[in-house]
Parts: C-alpha cells; structure tokens; sequence
C-alpha cells in the first residue's frame, strides 16, 4: 500500500462502552441547632459526619465523634454506617452498626446525641415548600414499611 492510501484508511478501535456513572441524588434531612431548624439537603455520594470541622456536615456536640458516621448513596438506597462512636448512632432507636444500614423516609436518625430526622431523596429543582397553615389541615402519611 501506499503511503496516501495508508491516510485515507482509518482503523478505530471500537470504543469501550462508557461506565455508567451512578447518578448522585439529593437526600434531606431535618435538624435543630442554635440558629432554630435546619433542613440540609446533600448531593453528594458520601458524607462524612462528626464533630471535626473536615467532616462534610459538622456537628458540634459534645456526644458526637471526631469520626461519628458515614452516609452513603448505592445502588440500594442510602446507606449509613457508625464509624465506631463513642456514643453510638442509632435508627428510630435501634443502634447502627459498623455495616452499612438502609435509611428509609420518616426514619429519626441520632448521632451520638443529636435527633434528625430524614427526608428521603428531593427534587433539587422544585425542593419542599413550606406550607403556612392558618386553619386546620388534612394530611395523609404515609409510613414505612414494617420489617
């Protein structure tokens, strides 16, 4: 072959599929704190939790660790996992362990000594809005499913 016919002839490796990437939703969660009630919304795929200020959300509080918890986006749901605490972290009263445990919407978590309460995942477009309720309201819940 010649050396022009060797440029118009173009080999391509077929391209390796793309990974798909897991998509980071955004989780909210409920707290209160000095400055009066707190919804924090996170999108991130991991966050840390402890009294450090290096944490992704820092919680000053005597009761929680330098390195209290982890949460975790997967697959599964979202995931959290005591990082050996000192005070422990526990789900709607029930203590975490070091494994990852699911979160599921209405769940109380507490951080050594600090309640919060989780949302689920949220739109970031259109978050919650709060309502202003000057008479009485009807309201159905609904509940996690029962183990």
């Amino acid at each position: 072959m010649s050396k022009a016919s060797e440029e118009d002839i173009t080999l391509a490796a077929p391209e390796a599929p793309t990974p798909r990437a897991h998509a980071v939703r955004t989780f909210m969660f409920a707290l209160s704190s000095d400055e009066g009630p707190r919804l924090i919304a996170f999108r991130m795929s991991n966050v840390l939790i402890g009294r450090l200020p290096d944490n992704h959300l820092t919680l000053n509080h005597g009761s929680v660790s330098r390195r209290h918890a982890r949460i975790s986006v997967t697959q599964r749901g979202v995931m959290i996992q005591d990082m050996g605490s000192q005070n422990g972290t526990t789900i709607n009263g029930e203590p975490v362990e070091q494994q990852e445990t699911p979160l599921r919407p209405g769940d109380v978590l507490r951080i050594g000594h600090v309640p919060m309460f989780y949302f689920g995942f949220v739109q970031p477009d259109s978050p919650p809005a709060l309502e202003e309720v000057d008479s009485a309201i009807v309201i159905t819940p609904t509940l996690p499913a029962l183990m």
